[in-house]
């Protein structure tokens, strides 16, 4: 990356193997960007010849890509944790790498952070129906008049982009999904990184929310931004266990939830 390039904002997009996801969504992120901006890919032990193929991608003109390659997997929480070690922007946003951006995707998301400091975590639409951030489970909790999905990620953006561009909804209790979520970097030099209890993932989006809700930030949805998620296709491609993994971590999320909660009592009395 140039050293006279002064990114705005940070994309960390963790990743093992899956080089066509991958590199579809450099291309997504490497079209549909227009805040300046750097990618700090983190490699989680990629075979020789997958790495190589998102290398080249990776490495195009214009493409500010800081690179951080570890040896093994060391799952989403670390390497999230790693990036932030190594981003500059004034803005960060966590990007798996199975996802494909649309237009005006970073504009929106970090839109809110810039104008007011209690927002603290912005997220976007997906398509994904095990997601609650999917339009049908939106329009049933919140009756917004989201049009579904159409399969066409350009059209579809372009109607959402079009229609509901700068509305934004506070999630109230619910978790930010961290497939794609936007915050101010000053947040983590406040409330710390994501929590590695929980190792690979699942959980971690969860206990973060609560954390940032127990600082006294909100959690905002943007209507008008769309992102396609293939959702958890790392945990199917390297065959992890994920209702093994959910409940082991959803001891470690109850204990933190607890121990907020005590915090929380703790500052009133």
């Amino acid at each position: 990356m140039s050293k006279k390039h002064q990114p705005v904002l940070s994309i960390i997009i963790p990743g093992i193997n899956e080089a066509q996801k991958m590199i579809k969504c450099l291309q997504s992120v490497r079209s549909c960007t227009e805040t300046p901006h750097e990618i700090v890919w983190i490699d989680n032990g990629s075979s020789a010849k997958q790495f190589a193929a998102i290398r080249h991608q990776a490495t195009r003109p214009n493409v500010h890509c800081k690179l951080v390659r570890n040896k093994t997997n060391l799952g989403f929480v670390k390497a999230i944790n790693q990036g932030l070690a190594e981003s500059v922007g004034e803005y960060v946003v966590f990007l798996n790498n199975d996802t494909e951006v649309t237009i005006n995707w970073d504009k929106k998301l970090i839109k809110p952070l810039m104008t007011n400091l209690q927002d603290g975590a912005v997220g976007p639409i997906t398509q994904s129906r095990i997601a609650w951030q999917e339009a049908a489970n939106l329009n049933l909790r919140w009756k917004l008049n989201i049009p579904v999905y159409n399969k066409e990620n350009k059209k579809y953006a372009e109607m959402l982009d079009k229609e509901f561009k700068d509305k934004y909804i506070d999630i109230g209790n619910l978790p930010l999904s961290f497939f794609c979520a936007a915050f101010r970097r000053k947040t983590f030099q406040e409330i710390g990184g994501l929590c590695e209890e929980f190792n690979i993932g699942l959980g971690d989006d969860d206990e973060y929310s609560m954390r940032l809700r127990a600082n006294g930030y909100r959690l905002m949805l943007s209507l008008g931004t769309f992102v396609y998620h293939h959702h958890r296709t790392t945990f199917r491609s390297l065959n992890l266990g994920v209702d093994s993994i959910r409940r082991h971590n959803m001891k470690i999320l109850r204990r933190k939830e607890k121990e907020l909660r005590n915090l929380e009592q703790a500052k009133t009395k």
